[in-house]
Parts: structure tokens; C-alpha cells; sequence
């Protein structure tokens, strides 16, 4: 974690510092070569830091149990679980495996070789398709992440904010939270942004998703069928994130931004964040007893511990992910 001098990167206004570069991107503002994108915003002095901010010793885990969607979202495959006896070998014992398991089924972070531009036809940095390949020769995999995503967490809980200023949005509807939500909630929760932050954001359609029916869950999980809010997707948005200096936002909702979104859409906040800031996007993560514990203590930081899986060119992970107060 080398550390990064956080008034000499440009402002958002700035981009692109590389000549021939699409607007708004922050290809070469870490060097030609980088893949890490803002993750590497974190760094050991943020990591001190956020240790401090252990008071009570209570752990929250942010990730969702494997299967949790059933069916899962978007039309991905569940996981099989299946667990073998040591039987025929003489011994009292068990193993276990998980086959047709997608990274993306639950809670994960997803890459930055997940989503290329849909008009620059590259991904972070400028990386091309052909680059994103499995092993260690592969561009932006996520095993490049798996010493790299602690430090200082915030949550924003801007559904407890819309809801207390009598403005709440169906979470299980297509609606978007805006940029002046979220800094109404920070600045309500009396909180405050700082270099180098993981930044959560409970939108409420977890829990929402949680409640519904069999039936409901069954309706939700194809990807045509499925909507779900977010937050905008607009230049200002991905803007103050930036200049905020964010090294990555994760949520509770399935996409980040509002589902559906369109994949021709070049102002889609996929594109805005992966593609051109190499921002990591969370998604699916578990926020509500975290939410809780900060609407009663006021304290809405703590230490963010994330190992994404250490697969060499993998593409998302889980985050294995905890929230430690």
C-alpha cells in the first residue's frame, strides 16, 4: 500500500491527465500500468487509523450466506453444496465442496475487469477484452485486491434518513436515491467523508427483499424481471465520490445504480465507476444490524476488513467482509 499524496491527484473537473483519454476517466492517474484504480487510496497510516476506531469489540459480517437468493438474481445458477464422508476410508470425517458457484450470486465486490465501456471498448486504464483472462497473466484480476481492501469504513444509511424526512422510495421499484440524499444523511448522522474511506450506503432493498414471498423472490430473479433502487448515476454523483477521494462504495442493493439500467447507456454508473474511475462497486451486501449499531451509538465509521477471494485473474468476489466497531 504504497502511500498516495491525496491534494496532488487531480480533481474530477481535471480529467483526463492522459492525452487521448475518454472524458472523465482516471486512466494514468496511478501510472499506465495500475489495476488497482482507487484501492490504492488505501494505505498502512488509514489502516492505523480505522484500528483505532475499535471500541467495543463488536463484529459485523457484511456478506450474505451463499444461496441466500432463492433463485438467485439475475438468472445465475445456485451454488451446490454437496458434503463427502471419509467413511470408506476408515475414518470419522467429512469434506465438503461447492460446484457451478458464481462469485456474483450474493453479496460481492465486483472487478475492475468486469464491465468494459460499452463505446471505448476497454476497461480500466484502457485494458483491453483479450487482457482479462484467467491466471496470473491476466490484466485486473481479483486476486490483486486480496491484501488490499481494509481501512476506514463510513455508512451512509440514507433509507433511515429519506424515511425520517417523510420522503422514503419503494426500494423494490427502479428509483434512485440522489446526490443531495446522501450528503443530507451525512450530514444528519453528523458524519464526515475522509481520504482513502470504503464507503457503505443502505438503501433498504435488502431488508425489503428479505420480507417478500417465495413467490415474490421467485418473480425478482430474472434479469428482466427484476427492479431495484440505487443511486444515481449521474457526472455529479461519480464527481463527489472522486473528489471525495472514495477507494470504493459498496451497497445493499443487487446493482449499485438503479436496476434496470442500459447497457447502451454510456452515462450508466457501471461504466463511470469501473470502467473509467476504477472505483469497485459492492453490491448485495448486509447492512441493516451494521445501521442499527449506528443510529444507537452515533458512530457511523469503524474498521472495514475485506479479503476478496485470492483466485489469480478471477473476475468478482465475495467480500468476506466485516465491520468492526
Amino acid at each position: 500500500m504504497a502511500k498516495i499524496d491525496y491534494n496532488k491527484l487531480p480533481k474530477f473537473a481535471e480529467l483526463p491527465v492522459k492525452r487521448g483519454a475518454p472524458p472523465e476517466c482516471a486512466w494514468g492517474v496511478f501510472g499506465d500500468n495500475d489495476e488497482l484504480g482507487c484501492l490504492n487510496l488505501l494505505n498502512e497510516d488509514g489502516v492505523i487509523e480505522a484500528a483505532r476506531m475499535v471500541q467495543k469489540g463488536r463484529v459485523f459480517r457484511l456478506d450474505t450466506p451463499i444461496n441466500y437468493a432463492k433463485p438467485p438474481l439475475f438468472n445465475r445458477n445456485p451454488a451446490k453444496h454437496t458434503i463427502t464422508s471419509f467413511e470408506s476410508y476408515g475414518l470419522l470425517g467429512h469434506d465438503d465442496s461447492i460446484d457451478n458457484y458464481n462469485t456474483q450470486e450474493g453479496s460481492q465486490w465486483d472487478g475492475l475487469g468486469h464491465v468494459g465501456h460499452v463505446r471505448h471498448k476497454a476497461f480500466y486504464n484502457g485494458v483491453t477484452d483479450e487482457q482479462i483472462k484467467d491466471g496470473t497473466g491476466g490484466k485486473l484480476g481479483i486476486h490483486k485486491w486480496s491484501n488490499k481492501v481494509v481501512g476506514r469504513g463510513v455508512l451512509i444509511d440514507v433509507r433511515k434518513f429519506t424515511e425520517e424526512q417523510h420522503c422514503p422510495i419503494d426500494p423494490l421499484t427502479n428509483s434512485a436515491y440522489t446526490l443531495k440524499d446522501l450528503k443530507g444523511a451525512l450530514a444528519a448522522q453528523k458524519t464526515q467523508l475522509k481520504p482513502g474511506s470504503i464507503l457503505l450506503v443502505r438503501t433498504g432493498w435488502m431488508g425489503a427483499y428479505l420480507k417478500t414471498s417465495d413467490a415474490d423472490k421467485k418473480a425478482m430473479a430474472p434479469l428482466e424481471a427484476l427492479k431495484a433502487c440505487g443511486i444515481e448515476s449521474t457526472s455529479a454523483m461519480v464527481g463527489w465520490l472522486w473528489d471525495s477521494r472514495i477507494a470504493a462504495i459498496g451497497t445493499d442493493c443487487p446493482a449499485v445504480e438503479p436496476w434496470p439500467w442500459s447497457f447502451q447507456d454510456e452515462g450508466a454508473l457501471h461504466y463511470r465507476t469501473l470502467s473509467m474511475l476504477g472505483l469497485p462497486l459492492g453490491e448485495q451486501f448486509v447492512l441493516d444490524e451494521l445501521a442499527a449499531d449506528c443510529a444507537a451509538d452515533g458512530r457511523y465509521e469503524f474498521l472495514l476488513v475485506s479479503v476478496p477471494m485470492h483466485l489469480e485473474g478471477g473476475i468478482a468476489s465475495p467480500p468476506n467482509a466485516v465491520a468492526i466497531k
